[in-house]
């Protein structure tokens, strides 16, 4: 699998050996891990708000048609 580039190899090359891959081998040669981010405080506070809003809003909605049945 190619992770990084080869400096051995022109980028011709490169794009030729990778499209000759099948699908599958061409995922797992594209495929890297990507750590989760930190986030700061506000950002989680935000997060954390927006969370709250979308429960409130969804027992709004809910409240809203339950009472247009009845």
């Amino acid at each position: 699998m190619m992770k990084k580039e080869d400096p051995h190899l022109p980028a011709s090359d490169q794009t030729w050996v990778l499209s000759s891959l099948e699908h599958d081998q061409l995922v797992g040669a594209k495929k890297h891990h990507i750590p989760r981010r930190r986030l700061k405080s506000s950002e989680l506070l935000v997060l954390w708000a927006l969370r709250l809003y979308l429960l409130f809003m969804m027992a709004v909605v809910a409240y809203q048609v339950w009472t247009a049945a009845h």
